[in-house]
């Protein structure tokens, strides 16, 4: 982001009354200094950035499972062929070490597909709340977006519980399905920005391990709807170059096929470079993946697949990824077949693995009944909110 400390600072701070605030601040907005690396003296910022996302989970869920983590955030940076990222600090200073980061914001910028589009995340540490800092993190970035070209923003707001059926508060996307609390502060901030809610995800979680026999029977019945027109392949930390532009297609009907509701997202196009460049970025996150694919035999084509992706230095728990069935092998519970058998290859490489986070939108009815079935049960969500930058006030 090309823009001087000085500059964000007054752009954070447009009205007369944010003016004379900021003579008692103790925060201030500034880029964040990229780092190629985190021994480099400028990853504080990046360092800083995970510390927030960490606060902040906990403050939510009780962990900090999903949360970013500093070498997250500096691939990230590293690789942006894809998705350009901007990112902005609020810093507090200390006459000891570097700025402490008090808050982060972030956009960004698809390069590839969807360029119409920006992605917005700011999160404040709980303990700097009701300070000021969410808006001068974001309205910089909203206005970057618009500098951009771009039409549509979105943003999302993670949260631990949907509200109770009939609760005052309950606020639910035009599709009706799920619902996220109005009161949640990010969702409450979010509104007054301007973005409306257009779509629930559900947050699920599968404790391990599996009670004895369990994947295994998920298979055998799977299979026995499948039939011996297909069968499976497990890879670990690769996916073979036989196979790599057809598990790009799979990748890319995925994109095509989840439902979205109302947002605004177009399919994106998947290629065997696409997926390496993911799969490497995997790997330099110290991150590692099991797949399992079923191949129809007669025919040799993929026609579905499903990822897990675990942190090789965390092991309590593993993000389930992609699971997708191509619309022509549907029907014969290759959905389920997939994912009981890559839970087992999982089981074999990560025994102490205790849970198994996944996520879907309210209206993915088919793959959360697939979900339930193997045992997962709701954690949260996530609030997807949205709208077109045109309409948006400053702030």
């Amino acid at each position: 982001m090309a823009r001087g400390d000085a500059q964000v600072q007054r752009e954070a701070m447009t009205s007369p009354a944010r003016q004379a605030e900021a003579g008692t601040r103790t925060w201030r907005v500034i880029p964040a200094p990229h780092a190629t690396s985190l021994d480099e003296a400028d990853a504080w910022a990046y360092r800083g950035i995970a510390e927030v996302e960490s606060a902040a989970a906990i403050e939510e869920f009780g962990d900090d499972d999903i949360a970013p983590r500093a070498i997250d955030v500096l691939v990230g940076m590293n690789h942006q062929d894809y998705i350009r990222r901007e990112r902005l600090v609020a810093v507090v200073a200390d006459p000891d070490r570097a700025p402490r980061v008090v808050g982060h914001g972030v956009l960004f910028l698809p390069m590839a597909d969807n360029r119409h589009r920006a992605d917005v995340r700011v999160v404040v540490s709980p303990k700097h709340r009701r300070r000021g800092i969410g808006t001068a993190l974001y309205e910089p970035l909203r206005r970057r977006a618009q500098e951009e070209g771009r039409t549509t923003l979105l943003g999302d707001v993670d949260f631990a519980a949907e509200p109770d059926a009939g609760a005052p508060d309950a606020l639910r996307p035009p599709s009706g399905n799920g619902s996220v609390s109005a009161a949640l502060p990010g969702v409450a901030f979010a509104r007054r920005a301007g973005l409306d809610l257009e779509l629930v995800g559900r947050r699920s979680v599968l404790d391990l391990p599996l009670p004895d026999g369990a994947a295994e029977r998920f298979e055998a019945e799977a299979r026995g709807a499948a039939g011996e027109a297909y069968r499976t392949h497990t890879w670990v930390d690769e996916i073979p170059d036989a196979w790599i532009d057809q598990y790009a297609a799979l990748e890319e009907r995925l994109s095509m096929d989840e439902p979205n509701g109302g947002l605004d997202l177009e399919p994106e196009h998947w290629d065997a470079t696409r997926t390496r460049e993911v799969l490497a970025r995997i790997a330099e996150r110290g991150q590692g993946f099991v797949v399992t694919v079923a191949e129809h035999v007669p025919t040799g084509e993929l026609a579905g697949m499903t990822q897990l992706v675990y942190v090789r230095d965390r092991l309590a728990f593993t993000d389930q990824e992609s699971t997708v069935v191509l619309p022509a092998h549907r029907g014969h519970r290759l959905g389920m077949l997939v994912k009981a058998v890559n839970l087992q290859a999982h089981a074999r490489l990560r025994p102490a693995t205790r849970r198994i986070y996944t996520w879907n939108n309210e209206d993915n009815a088919h793959m959360l009944a697939i979900n339930v079935a193997l045992g997962f049960r709701p954690a949260g969500g996530s609030a997807e909110m949205q709208a077109k930058l045109a309409d948006l006030p400053a702030r």
